[in-house]
């Protein structure tokens, strides 16, 4: 399972809430040499790419740049994984 370097407190990016725990947009990098963005579903993400808006860091289930490794309901926070190029 990947995990933020460096550490990042409470960060799980296979974890998904209904109230926020970052700031959306906080980007880490991961332990697998990908980075992470903090953002919030606007519909139902199954997992897999998906899309995340670069501006109101809303994400979508259309394939697009990223992914999410674990699937999002309507309006869950979570963190999704930058796939178009490493760090």
């Amino acid at each position: 399972m990947a995990h933020p370097v460096p550490p990042l407190i409470g960060a799980n990016f296979d974890r998904r809430t209904t109230d926020p725990e970052f700031a959306l947009g906080t980007t880490v990098a991961g332990n697998d040499s990908h980075s992470y963005t903090y953002g919030k579903a606007s519909e139902a993400v199954a997992t897999g790419t998906c899309t995340l808006n670069a501006s109101t860091f809303a994400i979508t289930d259309l394939a697009g740049n990223h992914t999410a490794v674990t699937a999002f309901a309507i309006n869950e926070y979570g963190w999704v994984r930058r796939t178009t190029s490493p760090l």
